[in-house]
């Protein structure tokens, strides 16, 4: 028999082995574990317009007013009444812009892949369609300048320090701004990094503690001092580098109203609503998977949104 020491000097066969990788061998997992997507629930925050929806008319114009007309009441007996000139009228005319997406694969690699690529695909597609419709709904918020509030004794994004973070107070505010004029404050978009800050308040409702006749729309967290709240990672970051320039790090929360007939500021206009398409083309012995649509948002309401401005910690 040999001796331990013999055994140990003998040359052993293992995982350093030249070559002996070669004989050992993988399996691949047939699901593919997927990027965590944002939500998107912000179409239910908005007009949808389909006026312009399979014609051939490029532009939507869209018409608001612009504030109460006082019709004059006065009246000298016999004579003919005053009559009162409409002047608050006004349109906005929004031109959708292509979305025309693609993905190629070729013929090799669909025919030698671990995993079905094409529908992965035509995942990979859809999500960044519906991602840039949210986004697009955003921007058209940004723009909103009639209504502002500012984290901390801030007046200005340039002011803004560490600690000037969403409260309540800030909150309260944006709603009377919406109700100050006219319009009935709805719902509070933010993003996850102003979530933590409001979790901390009493003031938060979870939405499973709604009654059961409470209606609870798509995405709905809860409810903070009467507002629906939803969340979103499409709230676009704020820096010292953007536009205006931020005093420290943050993120805009918006506080969104509607009108006594339930419209919303923001009107989300379709010339050709998403669609998606397949083919595979001998020719070039590739598998192409396509996305189409034409939108654009118009802020049409400004005065029933307010922009609350605040740091992330």
């Amino acid at each position: 028999m040999r001796s331990i020491q013999e055994l140990q000097a003998a040359a052993i066969t293992d995982t350093s082995t030249t070559q002996i990788s070669e004989f050992q061998g993988t399996k691949f997992a047939s699901d593919i574990l997927k990027y965590g997507e944002d939500f998107r629930f912000l179409q239910q925050a908005v007009n949808i317009d389909t006026s312009i929806l399979n014609t051939k008319d490029k532009t939507a114009r869209l018409f608001f007013t612009t504030s109460h007309l006082s019709i004059t009441k006065t009246h000298t007996e016999g004579a003919e009444r005053t009559y009162t000139e409409m002047t608050n009228l006004d349109s906005l005319d929004v031109t959708p812009i292509w979305d025309l997406g693609a993905i190629a694969i070729s013929k090799e690699l669909v025919v030698t892949a671990a995993v079905e690529l094409i529908e992965l695909a035509k995942y990979m597609i859809a999500q960044d369609g519906e991602e840039n419709v949210e986004a697009a709904i955003i921007t058209a918020l940004e723009t909103a300048s009639t209504n502002e509030v500012f984290g901390g004794d801030a007046t200005a994004t340039t002011n803004l320090e560490t600690g000037d973070t969403i409260t309540p107070d800030l909150i309260i505010v944006a709603k009377g701004q919406i109700r100050s004029l006219n319009g009935i404050p709805r719902l509070l978009i933010l993003h996850p990094e102003q979530e933590t800050d409001l979790l901390k308040y009493t003031q938060f409702t979870n939405a499973s503690e709604y009654g059961s006749s409470e209606v609870v729309l798509k995405g709905e967290i809860g409810k903070f001092v009467g507002l629906k709240v939803m969340i979103t990672t499409n709230v676009n970051a704020k820096t010292s580098g953007s536009t205006p320039v931020w005093g420290a790090d943050g993120h805009e929360g918006f506080v969104i109203g509607q009108n006594a007939q339930g419209q919303w500021p923001a009107t989300l206009v379709w010339k050709e609503k998403l669609s998606y398409d397949y083919e595979y083309l001998p020719r070039f012995a590739n598998h192409y998977i396509y996305r189409d649509a034409c939108y654009a948002v118009g802020l049409v309401q400004d005065a029933f949104v307010s922009v609350i401005h605040a740091t992330d910690a």
